[in-house]
């Protein structure tokens, strides 16, 4: 496995490794044989093997768990393996207890891959996997059906051929799609998870948890992540402990909010369409036409922080490199809210929208603040920005799950002015869906790490705004429009926190 293969596998929860059985000899296979075969065996070793804290021990065992207690990873078969016949559903179990066993460690060491469990869907002949990226590391319940989730955009198709495997985290979500073909599923399981040794006659798996029986408020409270700290970095009491979230006495599994706090978790972005109307949108183009915002417009010239090494882009990415004799990336209307009337009466709006607000609620805290708002300018041939933010930009750009709840210290909100779609040549704004808990740092310079596969263009129609994490890792593709400029406003929300001057 290379770097980019391990980083892949942690960002998404799973890979696909080709050809491990020649179409014959994954027909005459039995369950045996697969659960054992080396090639799978290696692979996940290379992924998932090392040694890993002991973090949740207490837990299983009841020995006393400590932080620099480390552990040897063995993996052992679960449970017998079975046949995937059944499409369209989700072939995890999504008890508390078997998330909580076979899960993926997000706390413990922010540079490793804590792996619990695994899952291997063998593919006896040609078949069809739907698996939901990313979702190895969810905070939230997903929606209650495998179509859903597909209509959220929240899934990916991956063909397999015969004697291919698909290897993920236990947890990410994933099932046979029609046509299902003939998949043997293995799921594998670390031996510190199991209270105590494996019996002679193999692991056995734990009864129906005590979890499940609770209330989902009682539930968010002793099941979920660590907690116990506020935004400004204070122990929380007992009392605020044992509030239980507006989000887990409220949410229902079909309600809208909580398909997109689900969503918002696992992927660190989420796309409002329709936000911004004809009017909304013309007042907004007609102020940046204007002498006004014509003499406010700053060029924002290529520097060593964007190209890095490659200061002609040879060498770059053409993803976000300039036309050629290009020196500027974009061109930037700073501060538009601050603008005399009428000049920012449509930005102004972007303030106080009700439907951007009211995911800014649960995103952040109901006491959020907006921070910051300009405009970006891209005329035909100008550069882009490579890929930048994620968990290694420290304080201000975090992400956690706290008592049932999303906590996020920046929000980027972007308002698409114009449309935005590859088939004309656009750029503008790409993602890395899912890197807001990576835990590895890009495996490609970043100056070509936007050729990855895993990086998504963002496109949709004039009106619509992206909200994304600051910690979500993002870029700007080079713009390649000859008949309109890419307009897009960005603003800025975090915790309304008040800091005591240095």
């Amino acid at each position: 496995m290379n770097e980019e293969q391990k980083w892949a596998f942690e960002l998404d929860g799973y890979i696909l490794l080709k050809g491990l059985l020649g179409a014959q000899a994954a027909a005459n296979a039995t369950p045996a044989t697969l659960a054992e075969n080396p090639d799978l065996l290696a692979a996940i070793d290379q992924l998932a093997g090392g040694q890993l804290p002991l973090w949740y021990r207490a837990a299983y065992d009841g020995t006393e768990g400590k932080d620099q207690e480390f552990h040897t990873t063995q993996f052992v078969l679960d449970r017998p393996s079975r046949r995937l016949t059944e499409e369209g559903q989700w072939a995890n179990d999504l008890t508390v207890d078997e998330l909580r066993r076979l899960g993926y460690d997000t706390t413990s060491r922010p540079d490793q891959v804590c792996v619990w469990g695994l899952r291997a869907l063998w593919a006896v002949d040609d078949s069809c996997v739907v698996v939901c990226p990313a979702s190895h590391k969810a905070n939230v319940q997903p929606p209650p059906s495998m179509a859903r989730a597909e209509e959220l955009g929240a899934t990916e198709r991956v063909q397999l051929s015969a004697g291919d495997c698909l290897l993920a985290v236990a947890t990410t979500l994933l099932g046979a799609a029609a046509p299902a073909g003939s998949l043997q599923e293995c799921v594998f399981c670390d031996t510190s998870r199991y209270p105590g040794k494996p019996d002679a006659d193999g692991p056995r798996v734990p009864e129906a948890s005590w979890l499940d029986e609770l209330t989902p408020e009682r539930r968010a409270l002793v099941a979920g992540p660590p907690r116990g700290f506020g935004h400004d970095g204070q122990p929380l009491t007992n009392e605020q402990q044992l509030e239980p979230s507006l989000l887990s006495v409220n949410m229902r599994p079909d309600a809208p909010i909580h398909e997109e706090v689900w969503f918002w978790d696992i992927r660190g972005y989420l796309v409002l369409p329709g936000v911004m109307d004809r009017e909304w949108l013309a007042q907004c183009s007609e102020a940046l036409d204007s002498p006004f915002a014509e003499a406010n417009r700053r060029p924002v010239e290529l520097s060593p922080s964007v190209v890095g090494e490659y200061p002609d882009y040879e060498g770059c990415s053409q993803t976000i490199a300039p036309a050629k004799g290009t020196r500027c990336t974009e061109e930037r209307v700073s501060q538009t809210w601050t603008h005399p009337s009428p000049f920012s009466d449509g930005f102004r709006r972007m303030i106080d929208n009700p439907i951007v607000n009211a995911r800014l609620k649960w995103m952040i805290d109901p006491g959020f603040s907006m921070t910051t708002c300009y405009t970006i300018v891209s005329r035909n041939g100008a550069a882009g920005q490579h890929l930048h933010g994620g968990w290694f930009y420290g304080a201000g750009h975090t992400y956690s799950f706290r008592n049932g709840q999303p906590r996020t210290e920046q929000v980027n909100i972007g308002w698409l002015l114009q449309d935005v779609e590859t088939a004309t040549g656009d750029g503008g704004l790409m993602l890395v869906p899912g890197s807001h808990k990576a835990r590895l740092p890009l495996p490609l310079p970043r100056q070509t790490s936007c050729d990855l596969p895993q990086v998504k263009h963002m496109q949709g129609v004039a009106g619509t705004v992206i909200m994304y994490t600051g910690t979500t890792t993002h870029g700007v593709r080079s713009w390649r429009n000859p008949h309109r400029e890419r307009r897009f406003v960005n603003t800025k929300a975090g915790p309304n926190i008040r800091r005591d001057p240095v």
